[in-house]
């Protein structure tokens, strides 16, 4: 077998972005509908990321072309991809559904008040098909082809589903070391600080940027950027320890990091820069604004981006 060549990575990356911009249009209702399914943020995003990745996947397979694809309906498809991936990861374990106090009428929402009263479910199918219904108000044919059974069980579970009442649950703080790595991490930051940030991190750490890439390793553009052009706070959210990024120039918030520690550590770093859903809500969670930048870089950069292969987060 051949290597993957650079021209195959440039070309495979012009074409992912050109994805992202050409599923922009429902991207909010996917997102909303992943954060409904979760009741998490942080999962509903791996959610969201993991369906994208995979709805790629699928039209570049053959799934895109012809006069009977999926991807004619491209909110339909891809809330049929999210639904068989949340059910796939939980057919064997509970639903955790807790009940979230916030001021009505927030965009943010998972969904309406009358979803927020349903009860814990037994089937994750049952669950989807209630969102799918009251949330997003699909029809019992598309509900049926997104959890892969017949209307009329799809009937009969909204049935059951409405009948029951939600158990409350909710997450568990972020752990101790967590927090403190989160303080400790900020303040490398502000102090610009390069190798006391490369100290808190492990040597094979790993970043995700959501909607651009990764990396492992501590050294690299997204480490030196931080210090050079940053300012942090640090956070909690729904059980994770969070660095709130600030541009040094404005002073004003742009990204928020999630960090994830081991062995006194950071291990993982998930920067949620270019996934505008998630810092939206994290700006009502966290009490603060947050300026957001669409799902990639400016289309200049992207020119560089895929012209090198290489990883310029920032502009």
């Amino acid at each position: 077998m051949s290597d993957f060549s650079g021209q195959d990575a440039q070309s495979a990356r012009r074409h992912w972005f050109n994805y992202l911009d050409a599923i922009e249009p429902v991207r909010a209702d996917l997102h909303r509908y992943c954060l409904s399914l979760t009741r998490n943020i942080w999962d509903a995003e791996d959610l969201l990321q993991e369906t994208l990745l995979r709805g790629f996947g699928m039209t570049a397979r053959g799934d895109l072309h012809g006069e009977f694809s999926p991807m004619r309906n491209a909110k339909a498809y891809l809330f049929r991809v999210a639904s068989n991936r949340w059910i796939d990861q939980n057919r064997r374990n509970p639903i955790p559904l807790f009940e979230d106090e916030v001021a009505a009428g927030s965009d943010s929402e998972p969904i309406d008040a009358a979803i927020e009263k349903a009860l814990m479910l037994s089937s994750p199918q049952e669950f989807a098909a209630l969102i799918l219904k009251e949330g997003f108000d699909f029809t019992l044919e598309e509900i049926a082809d997104f959890v892969v059974t017949t209307p009329g069980t799809v009937k009969s579970a909204l049935s059951r589903a409405r009948k029951k009442m939600q158990s409350s649950v909710a997450p568990g703080p972020a752990s101790a070391e967590s927090k403190q790595l989160a303080k400790q991490f900020a303040e490398a930051i502000n102090n610009q600080d390069l190798d006391g940030l490369m100290q808190l991190m492990s040597e094979t750490m790993s970043i995700v940027v959501c909607n651009v890439g990764g990396g492992r390793g501590r050294s690299g553009v997204w480490t030196e950027k931080s210090v050079q052009y940053a300012t942090a706070d640090h956070g909690e959210c729904e059980g994770e320890a969070v660095v709130i990024i600030h541009s040094r120039e404005t002073g004003r918030a742009n990204d928020v990091v999630k960090i994830e520690a081991s062995g006194g550590v950071v291990t993982r770093l998930t920067d949620y820069c270019y996934a505008p859903e998630t810092l939206n809500y994290l700006s009502t969670r966290l009490g603060i604004e947050i300026d957001t930048m669409g799902y990639h870089q400016s289309p200049e950069t992207l020119v560089e981006m895929i012209a090198t292969t290489g990883l310029p987060w920032r502009e």
